[in-house]
């Protein structure tokens, strides 16, 4: 087969391009660090070349409550589990579970099991959100300067709430005997 195409209504046949245009790359490695074309600001900016060393901070952690969970990537899936179930059998009843980025997968699959294993005594609700986060650029030689960069990542916020207790009352089973 060769390169060529015919039109439609039979004219000249169309040669395709085999080459490739140049692609050129819109970031400038400038003195003053500006990471794109029109960018003045260099106080929050994604990293601009290879003089800096990303150091990420640690995500603030807005709830403190006893029935807050944060799943993490690096996080005992089985501990998670068994905290859960636990918190709500006991008179709390109701735990938040708070996950960020690619841990997001993760506290679905956690409060999924939690469905599955007990269909008819939890539910839960969701909800979505984003947290700006804050990485600092430390440089790599002396000519550079310490930078900030901020970014935004998502959230999921999982309430799940027992219907009814999973663990069977032992005070009717007195009375039988």
């Amino acid at each position: 087969m060769s390169n060529t195409a015919t039109g439609s209504d039979g004219q000249e046949p169309v040669k395709k391009s085999t080459e490739k245009p140049e692609r050129k790359r819109d970031r400038t490695d400038g003195v003053d660090g500006s990471a794109g074309k029109g960018n003045t600001n260099t106080k929050f900016q994604r990293k601009p070349t290879d003089r800096h060393m990303v150091k990420h901070r640690v995500l603030p952690k807005y709830f403190t409550r006893e029935n807050d969970i944060y799943v993490t990537n690096k996080s005992d899936f089985p501990y998670q589990h068994k905290t859960c179930v636990d918190i709500l059998n006991s008179p709390i009843g109701e735990v938040f579970l708070h996950c960020t980025g690619r841990a997001i997968n993760r506290g679905i699959n956690l409060a999924l099991r939690i469905k599955a294993q007990y269909p008819e005594a939890f539910e839960y609700e969701v909800n979505t959100s984003q947290i700006a986060i804050t990485d600092d650029l430390h440089p790599l030689n002396d000519e550079c300067d310490f930078m900030v960069q901020q970014r935004m990542n998502s959230c999921l916020h999982i309430r799940m709430y027992r219907k009814i207790n999973v663990k069977p009352s032992d005070a009717g089973k007195k009375g039988d005997n």
